[in-house]
């Protein structure tokens, strides 16, 4: 209860409390810091995308719909999620960056089947949970010591994922790796 361990951590004014070394450890914990660009690259150029796909244990997490739709607005919805599933993995195959690719709703398509164990790992939302919102607990679950790079041209997704430490891309500086 609350009480009881308001009074021990506080007895004596000691320190010993079990809940003290989780403290103290939570204070030293690393904290996500974005990966700053070699001098005179822009973070919203090609460049930037090609520096940051080759960072050692890079994480990718890509927005799907929003960089499918901007790759290959002229296909089906379906057309586009394999469209851009293919060229992940060949991004992945051609950089070893790690991808993860989140998109809203079911797998009406088999997604999942076709990409094979240890390779580009996607993800469809519950309907309760937005794609954008599962980005940014990726973000959060991810270790701070591994870089992350967030790719969406959505503005709450980039913001959220900036204030927790991640890079981010535009779903067009994703594109460019993919072409």
């Amino acid at each position: 209860m609350g009480g009881t361990d308001g009074h021990a951590a506080g007895a004596g004014g000691r320190s010993g409390s079990a809940a003290d070394p989780a403290r103290r450890r939570a204070r030293h914990t690393t904290v996500r810091r974005a990966l700053r660009m070699p001098p005179g690259t822009f973070e919203d150029t090609a460049e930037a995308a090609e520096y940051l796909v080759r960072i050692p244990r890079v994480l990718f997490l890509v927005d799907g719909y929003n960089v499918a739709k901007a790759g290959w607005p002229e296909l089906e919805l379906r057309h586009q999620r394999d469209r851009l599933v293919e060229a992940l993995v060949a991004l992945q195959a051609r950089t070893g960056a790690q991808t993860d690719v989140v998109f809203d709703g079911v797998d009406d398509a088999g997604l999942h089947a076709r990409v094979g164990p240890g390779r580009l790992r996607v993800e469809f939302t519950p309907s309760h949970l937005e794609a954008d919102d599962r980005l940014l607990e990726l973000v959060e679950l991810t270790p701070a010591a591994r870089p992350v790079v967030v790719v969406s041209s959505d503005r709450r997704v980039r913001d959220g994922a900036r204030r927790r430490g991640a890079n981010t891309l535009r779903s067009e500086q994703l594109l460019w790796l993919l072409r």
